[in-house]
């Protein structure tokens, strides 16, 4: 299981912890293979778990998972450096990467907690602008407006200097809500031109930060000779929208989840396992973190660097004062 590839019964026979002839481990694959749980796949091949006894066998690993204590401290003092939760996610993302040797994956949505220290609005042409945000650890968030109607310096000088003062040393959030009371006494020019700033069409209110790591693992013959098939499955990293049922399913309870297969519920995945589990800040779901790989993985092995980076990244976010 542990190397993903087919096994014969003598292999299993010979290993000490067996205990049994030859014969006898025969006897017990056939039984395997009319109840549905092995095959082979193809002639004279050993055999290989299907995707009910891949489930069989990976909801047994989820009743006995234990963390690993060194392994629990090496996560620990790793992530304990970061000081950023995006930098924590990202360091989460490498560190589960390297322990599974998979492709690591964590997915959290853009937050609106950072303190903004400063907003530009830069004229890029008539009808399109360039709103910067520059928050208290110099992160820069650029969204581009594209406008109906060009508009003037000074309308566009009142509406920066509006933001500025309900914005700059509160996060989005507050901001938003003094925002509130500011525009009720101004302009509906003013108003209109605050609000793409802040929510243009090009920015959505559930965006998501993503951090991944070893993507290029998946270019595998185990997932798929195709190479469009492959390439269908890179491009889930530009965009892991269509995962957003699996990451909310995480979010409900604080146990691992595990994905074989069609389980997932995406054609491209169809050769692909998704083992994730949820994080939390201030005991609310702040993301989710996951190794993908093919469905012939070491489920053990990956099911508990998940369960321990994930239950590391949380206490590193929600830090004890």
């Amino acid at each position: 299981m542990s190397e993903g590839t087919p096994i014969a019964s003598k292999v299993i026979a010979n290993d000490p912890v067996v205990g049994a002839s030859s014969a006898t481990v025969r006897n017990v694959m056939c039984a395997l293979e009319q109840e549905g749980l092995i095959y082979s796949p193809h002639t004279s091949a050993g055999r290989i778990p299907t995707a009910q006894g891949l489930r069989l066998f990976v909801d047994e690993l989820l009743c006995k998972n234990e963390p690993k204590e060194l392994a629990l401290q090496q996560l620990t003092t790793n992530l304990s450096r970061a000081v950023r939760p995006e930098d924590m996610c990202q360091k989460a993302s490498q560190l589960i990467a390297d322990m599974t040797r998979l492709t690591g994956l964590v997915v959290m949505p853009k937050t609106h907690d950072a303190v903004i220290r400063q907003l530009e609005l830069v004229r890029l042409a008539d009808r399109r602008l360039l709103c910067v945000l520059i928050d208290e650890h110099d992160q820069v968030q650029n969204r581009v407006i594209e406008l109906v109607t060009p508009v003037t310096d000074m309308l566009l000088n009142q509406t920066l200097q509006l933001l500025n003062t309900a914005l700059a040393g509160h996060t989005l959030t507050e901001g938003g809500e003094r925002l509130a009371f500011a525009l009720k006494n101004v302009d509906v020019e003013i108003s209109n031109l605050v609000k793409q700033a802040l929510f243009g069409d090009t920015i959505e209110l559930n965006e998501q930060l993503v951090f991944a790591t070893g993507e290029t693992r998946l270019l595998t013959s185990e997932i798929s000779d195709n190479t469009a098939e492959l390439r269908k499955i890179m491009k889930f990293f530009d965009d892991v929208t269509p995962l957003n049922h699996i990451f909310g399913q995480c979010k409900q309870s604080q146990q691992v989840h595990v994905y074989i297969g069609e389980e997932t519920g995406i054609e491209a995945f169809k050769n692909c396992a998704i083992v994730s589990k949820a994080f939390y800040k201030d005991g609310r779901a702040a993301g989710v973190i996951a190794v993908l790989g093919p469905i012939r993985m070491d489920y053990e092995t990956v099911i508990s660097s998940v369960d321990m980076t994930a239950n590391i990244l949380s206490s590193a976010l929600n830090p004890v004062l």
